[in-house]
């Protein structure tokens, strides 16, 4: 209906006359955090950190030109990195920089990285709006329209999930902090080729992706007795570092104010603060030391029975766009 495509276009252009001024605060927000967390490590007075040290984090700290040594320096840096950090391309939207750990600021650094968190969730609500209004038309082409609106705000290389991602805080300091790793986990589950032909389809339906129309070709090439081999595997490539808040005994504690309590053992109630990809902002005014802590391995040990099972599943993607492998395949 004419109309209807009317207010849709009236309504994205809305939405482009934003998208400047929106990451634009959000940028200038991440800049302040930056310079105030720097300002720590440089500083005469000393506060505690602790940051992890996977393999990924270090891959992070590597692409920020960072180095553990001086935390506060490479957690500024991690904040602040908004784009894909590949000068020459956007890179894979699923592969984020992580570096878990806590770090004790003072009192002054929590309002910067809630304006900071504001800003990121109003981009995100920005972006999500402009896809819905995209709805009728193929995600590679919604996805594509949406990059080339934050290419003409100025942000070719705008990493979303970067974007978006908010940085967690403990606003009150806690009594405690428990820290445990959530192990990687993979999903496999059997596809057909009906369902992977569907797939394709809705990523392009005009026929226009060439990667995808190859595809396609090599799931019409498949054997019969191939068929039943199709299996999506969905991978949570790394370990997450789960968080909670611990509050021992407190006559005039207030659910409320604390921001609400996920359970309490005995006299100590604990928050889940939630899984932390970036360093926990601790406020810490006068010891400058973060609070008694769980100290955790590095790397959580690998699985040996998933690796057993992992041995059967064909290592490369036989249809990449869609994560699906071959079973029973080396």
């Amino acid at each position: 209906m004419p109309s209807t495509t009317q207010s849709t276009a009236h309504k994205l252009s809305a939405i482009n006359r934003q998208i400047p001024q929106a990451m634009g605060d959000m940028h200038r927000f991440a800049t302040e955090l930056k310079e105030a967390l720097e300002t720590l490590e440089s500083g005469a007075l000393h506060w505690e950190s602790y940051l992890l040290q996977p393999a990924f984090a270090q891959d992070a700290a590597t692409l920020l030109n960072g180095d553990f040594s001086a935390p506060y320096r490479l957690s500024a840096a991690l904040f602040a990195q908004l784009d894909y950090c590949d000068e020459t391309s956007t890179g894979d939207a699923r592969h984020t920089l992580q570096i878990p750990g806590l770090l004790a600021v003072p009192q002054r650094i929590i309002p910067l990285a809630q304006q900071l968190n504001s800003a990121k969730l109003a981009i995100q609500q920005l972006t999500s709006e402009y896809k819905s209004l995209l709805s009728d038309r193929p995600i590679l082409e919604r996805n594509e329209r949406l990059r080339d609106a934050l290419a003409d705000a100025g942000y070719p290389r705008a990493h979303l999930r970067q974007c978006y991602r908010q940085i967690l805080l403990c606003a009150e300091t806690p009594d405690a902090i428990a820290l445990s790793w959530v192990k990687a986990r993979k999903s496999i589950r059997k596809v057909s080729v009906q369902w992977c032909e569907r797939k394709l389809v809705q990523l392009d339906p005009l026929g226009e992706d060439t990667g995808i129309q190859y595809q396609r070709q090599i799931l019409a090439d498949l054997r019969p007795s191939q068929h039943s081999l199709l299996r999506q595997v969905q991978v949570q490539s790394r370990p997450n570092l789960q968080a909670a808040e611990i509050f021992y005994g407190d006559d005039n504690w207030d659910g409320e104010n604390r921001g609400g309590m996920d359970g309490e053992k005995g006299s100590e109630r604990y928050r889940q603060i939630g899984y932390s990809a970036m360093p926990i902002l601790v406020k810490s005014e006068d010891s400058r030391r973060l609070p008694e802590f769980t100290r955790v391995e590095h790397t959580p040990p690998a699985s040996r029975r998933r690796q057993r099972r992992d041995l059967k599943i064909a290592p490369q993607p036989l249809l990449p766009a869609l994560r699906v492998h071959l079973y029973g395949s080396s």
